[in-house]
């Protein structure tokens, strides 16, 4: 039977990969230590902490605030952002090039959560 575990524990099995610890373990000591929940999801503790970051966009934002959940677009010109049903769209070319560097892991950790977390309901 295969375990799956939560987005969260997996994630951070990815980024202390140099430690080698299991994800039962990972999962464990999340828990115990009050970065995530039984149900896998990140404790108010660990957001206020700066430990997980949430990626939850509200409509509306301003682009200022959408920055603030994904700075790797501050190098990028405003102009190729559109404000388009309430969220910040970007253009399919600009896409491509995302999911490029996604595929030739030209970029580092934090940078690639990032390009995940956007791209993942778009």
């Amino acid at each position: 039977m295969k375990i799956v575990y939560p987005p969260l524990v997996e994630q951070s099995v990815t980024y202390h990969a140099t430690q080698h610890i299991s994800k039962a373990d990972m999962y464990r000591s999340m828990v115990e230590k009050g970065i995530i929940t039984e149900n896998g999801l990140p404790t108010e503790y660990a957001l206020e902490n700066g430990w997980i970051k949430d990626f939850y966009e509200k409509e509306n934002l301003s682009f200022d605030e959408f920055l603030a959940i994904y700075p790797i677009f501050e190098e990028y010109d405003q102009e190729l952002f559109k404000l388009v049903d309430g969220f910040w769209e970007i253009p399919i070319t600009l896409k491509e090039e995302l999911l490029q560097a996604l595929a030739s892991e030209n970029v580092n950790y934090d940078e690639k959560i990032q390009i995940e977390e956007y791209l993942a309901d778009r």
